[in-house]
């Protein structure tokens, strides 16, 4: 088990998601990454994936609709599977939120 005093790796999560996803159905052309602390606020948000990978979650009501960093994506985002595959995933490296 892990301590809970060590640092979370969220792209680790998210890599590991994506590699047992695929072994699930090797044919996903989208991936949707989503935190659990965020729930959809509106109906008309598409969960599909176009041509260019897109923030989802850039307005929020925990930091009162505005975008507190503009140079990460979290919360939710989605990417199509063979970009994902080229950028090489989330970095392992990174540790804390």
């Amino acid at each position: 088990t892990t301590p809970l005093d060590v640092p979370f790796n969220k792209g680790r999560v998210m890599n590991a998601a994506y590699l047992e996803a695929l072994k699930l159905k090797a044919d996903i052309d989208c991936f949707v990454f989503h935190d659990v602390d965020l729930v959809p606020e509106d109906d008309r948000i598409l969960y599909t994936c176009p041509v260019m990978p897109r923030h989802m979650s850039v307005a929020i009501d925990k930091f009162n609709y505005i975008l507190p960093y503009s140079y990460l994506v979290g919360g939710v985002f989605n990417i199509r599977t063979d970009q994902y595959k080229l950028i090489n995933g989330y970095s392992n490296m990174y540790w804390g939120w």
